[in-house]
C-alpha cells in the first residue's frame, strides 16, 4: 500500500520557500491569526486494516470530524477558545482558536462501510479495514514430486 499525505499547499510552500536558503525562520501565519496546527499521526498497516492515530490535544469528539470519500481520508478539527475574558485583559495569550485539516490518500483498498473512529485522551484513533481482495493471501508452496 502506498500511503501519501495529500497537502498541496505544503508542497507549494516548500517549492517557493526562499526563507530556508537565507536562514530565516519559516512563519506561515499572520500576526493577528492563530498559528496553523497539523496533528502528528502514527500510521500502522496490518494485513487486515490500516490504523491511524492522530494527536488532537484539548479537542473533544464534537471538535473533530473524520470523512472517507473516493479513497481519501480527511481529518478536520476546530476548537473555539473560551471568550469570557476580553482580549485586552491578557498580558500574554498563547491559547487561541485552533483549526486543522489533514488528508491521506489511501486508494480503493479500504472498505469504507467498515471504517470506525474513536477518541481517547486527546488521541483520535481510526481503523480502516481493507477489502477482502486487498488483503495479502498466503500461498502454500508444495514440494515438487521427484520422478
Amino acid at each position: 500500500m502506498n500511503l501519501v499525505t495529500l497537502n498541496p499547499e505544503h508542497m507549494l510552500d516548500r517549492f517557493f520557500d526562499t526563507d530556508r536558503f537565507l536562514g530565516f525562520p519559516r512563519v506561515n501565519w499572520l500576526p493577528d491569526s492563530p498559528p496553523p496546527i497539523l496533528p502528528k499521526v502514527n500510521v500502522i498497516e496490518k494485513d487486515e486494516a490500516v490504523h491511524i492515530e492522530a494527536e488532537t490535544p484539548g479537542m473533544t469528539v464534537k471538535d473533530v470530524s473524520v470523512e472517507f470519500h473516493s479513497g481519501v481520508l480527511t481529518l478536520k478539527g476546530h476548537r473555539e477558545q473560551n471568550a469570557e475574558v476580553a482580549k485586552d485583559d491578557y498580558s500574554i495569550r498563547e491559547f487561541s482558536n485552533q483549526s486543522f485539516e489533514r488528508n491521506f490518500r489511501l486508494g480503493d483498498q479500504i472498505d469504507s462501510e467498515k471504517v470506525t473512529a474513536g477518541m481517547d485522551q486527546g488521541i483520535l484513533k481510526i481503523v480502516l479495514p481493507k477489502k477482502e481482495q486487498a488483503r495479502p493471501k498466503k500461498i502454500e508452496i508444495k514440494p515438487e514430486s521427484s520422478e
